[in-house]
């Protein structure tokens, strides 16, 4: 046949292995002895190199699943031998050391020797990289997908959804069987949907005119954005775009949340608005640039800015310069001034101060810097006109000057009533003292009296008998025995009257003088007492001296005395008035070094509790009126706090008595004047 070439099967074989762009190679005993120029270009070494090699020149160390090299084709050749052709994925090793991913089929060479196999190794590196970058972009779309905040959707250009993420799934409630079998055509989803009764939003009386408003939608292929309210009230946002090539890509996003904080934000903002317009205040608000974002109309009012100069973002150096030229700053260089006044506003310091304008108003300026997260975002500062708040602090400042000079005056005026009152007081104190010693003396003084003019008038009678010469021995005897009866009486009464009048001489004179001495407290509380007992016995009541002998103070015993007669009347014009039974008790007993305590109690009345933290103030009386001046007991505590250098406390029970405790240093603080 004309054209027709004839050519042995060998040649065929030999023509088709020499063309073909994989290696293929002959293995016979372990050894390579045939191969394809495929082979050499594919390892990089030439023919006579290849076939005196064997596979394991030409393999990695270790393969992939990490077997040995050598151990896994010793397996693959000697199955391939017995007759089982192999087909596997390789670790290919060229010359230079380089590996690469190959594909080899192994089977037994059928030309009457046993021992020969053929291996035909084809370079997949490229086909490997393809699928790894195609595997590594199918997990990234999958962790796109998983990890979307909200449900996306892929579609191909038939309109069938090839990729899609749980949350798609879950957010509008799709059926789940139509996914099963993977990939649905959006058609048959919005079916599902339909006969379900949702997108009622998208019209249509019947359920194919809403299918066909939405596959209208899709088919356009043009991106839109809708949202849908679905029936348990949550908002969703569907944005759909197309892809190049063909597709569509939809995304859903719950915005529930997110309508709900702006529904509240424009809320919000009417409120503050609201609060801003009635603010009595000028409020702005800077950002870190220092341009005004914020304001209100008392911020134009209280600072006369016009209408056109404020603006948001109008720099705060452009307001300066209006004040500066218009003279808010004073005299002076205006560019200085409000490089000064921006140098400070760019410190962002907190800051307050008062500020009077030309037109004789003062405003309080108050700012603070506005931080989020430690950053800071700008300054808020308020403006309030004070003017009349100063002038009524002026006013009131006036006000204060005089009153404050009258209540000197007064207090003066007081304290000179006082003065006089407290003098009244010890003069009352000693005219009492003196009347009190003159009934005590009346009694003993009366008695030698009587008795010694009883004895004058015996005297007379005897002397008369003995002129007339009628003395018997046992007139003598009864006169001289009468005579010593009369002497012991007088003796006695006159010896008392002296004690008397001992004690209240050192009284008086401690009373009157007040000069600091070292003193015997046992001796100054008996006197003290001697010379109160008419008073004492004339109110009906008994006291009871505890005093050790041998305390000494050295302290002001005048001041001392006049303590316990203070304490003396109180009990019986307070405590025990009229009260049968009534005692007083004064106890005394060394404490802690240096000190003396003196507790003087009764069993009187009490003080009502009410009353307890009032007793030691001046002119405090429940007795006005009726003897009671209320100074008693405030002397008391200024002798004892003062002078005397100690403390008094005091306490009572309620129809219990009444106990005053005194602690005395030994020695009494040095003062100025006694």
């Amino acid at each position: 046949m004309p054209g027709k070439i004839n050519l042995s099967k060998e040649a065929l074989y030999r023509s088709m292995v020499e063309l073909a762009l994989d290696a293929f190679l002959v293995l016979e005993d372990a050894v390579f002895v045939d191969c394809n120029p495929s082979a050499e270009k594919m390892f990089g070494v030439g023919r006579d190199h290849l076939l005196s090699s064997a596979p394991i020149d030409f393999s990695a160390k270790n393969q992939l699943d990490g077997r040995d090299s050598r151990i896994a084709a010793n397996e693959f050749i000697t199955l391939a031998i017995e007759g089982q052709a192999q087909r596997f994925e390789w670790l290919s090793r060229r010359a230079d050391g380089s590996q690469f991913n190959s594909e080899v089929c192994i089977s037994r060479l059928d030309d009457g020797s046993a021992r020969r196999v053929i291996l035909i190794v084809r370079d997949i590196s490229e086909r490997k990289r393809i699928e790894n970058e195609t595997r590594l972009q199918s997990e990234k779309l999958r962790i796109l997908l998983d990890n979307f905040p909200g449900g996306v959707s892929l579609m191909d250009e038939s309109l069938r959804i090839i990729a899609w993420n749980d949350a798609l799934v879950r957010m509008l409630e799709l059926p789940v069987n139509l996914f099963d079998s993977g990939a649905p055509l959006i058609r048959d989803v919005f079916k599902a949907n339909i006969a379900r009764g949702e997108y009622a939003e998208f019209g249509g009386e019947t359920e194919q005119e809403t299918l066909a408003a939405l596959m209208a939608i899709v088919q356009r292929m043009e991106s839109y954005v809708y949202e849908r309210t679905r029936h348990d009230g949550s908002i969703i946002e569907v944005r759909g775009a197309p892809i190049d090539g063909g597709g569509f890509v939809t995304t859903c996003t719950d915005v529930t949340a997110k309508r709900k904080i702006e529904k509240e934000y424009k809320r919000q903002s009417i409120f503050l608005n609201a609060v801003l317009a009635n603010m009595p205040q000028g409020l702005s608000v800077f950002d870190e640039d220092l341009r005004l974002q914020v304001w209100n109309q008392g911020f134009l009012d209280v600072l006369n800015y016009e209408l056109e100069s404020i603006y948001r973002g109008v720099p705060f150096v452009d307001l300066l310069n209006i004040m500066a030229q218009r003279g808010e700053y004073g005299v002076g260089d205006v560019k200085q001034q409000v490089e000064s006044r921006l140098a400070l506003a760019m410190q962002f310091k907190a800051h307050q101060f008062e500020r009077i304008r030309p037109n004789g108003h003062t405003h309080l300026v108050q700012g603070k810097p506005i931080y989020e997260d430690g950053k800071l975002k700008g300054f808020v500062t308020t403006y309030t006109d004070i003017t009349k708040q100063k002038q009524v602090e002026l006013a009131l400042s006036n006000a204060n000057v005089q009153l404050e000079k009258n209540v000197a005056d007064r207090t003066t005026e007081l304290r000179h009533t006082q003065d006089d009152l407290i003098r009244s007081e010890k003069l009352a104190a000693l005219g009492s003292l003196v009347a009190g010693v003159a009934h005590e003396l009346n009694t003993p003084i009366g008695n030698s009296l009587l008795t010694s003019s009883t004895l004058r008038e015996k005297t007379v009678t005897f002397n008369r008998m003995v002129g007339e010469g009628a003395v018997r021995r046992s007139d003598l005897t009864s006169f001289l025995s009468d005579a010593e009866r009369a002497s012991e009486l007088i003796e006695r009464g006159l010896a008392s009257a002296a004690d008397l009048i001992s004690s209240f001489k050192q009284v008086a004179v401690d009373q009157a003088s007040s000069k600091r001495r070292q003193f015997q407290m046992d001796k100054v509380c008996a006197d003290v007492v001697a010379t109160m007992m008419a008073k004492i016995r004339h109110a009906g009541i008994s006291i009871d001296l505890d005093v050790p002998a041998n305390i000494e103070l050295d302290s002001y015993p005048g001041p001392f005395d006049q303590v316990i007669c203070n304490l003396v009347d109180n009990a019986i014009l307070h405590g025990l008035n009229g009260q049968s039974g009534g005692y007083i008790k004064i106890a005394v007993r060394l404490v802690e070094a240096g000190f003396v305590e003196l507790s003087f109690s009764d069993n009187g009345v009490g003080i009502p509790e009410a009353n307890i933290q009032r007793i030691f103030d001046p002119f405090f009386t429940t007795k006005l009126g009726r003897g009671g001046s209320g100074l008693g007991l405030n002397i008391v505590y200024n002798i004892v706090t003062t002078l005397l250098g100690g403390k008094i406390v005091v306490h009572s029970i309620e129809d219990k008595g009444v106990s005053f405790v005194l602690t005395l240093p030994l020695v009494a603080p040095q003062v100025e004047s006694a």
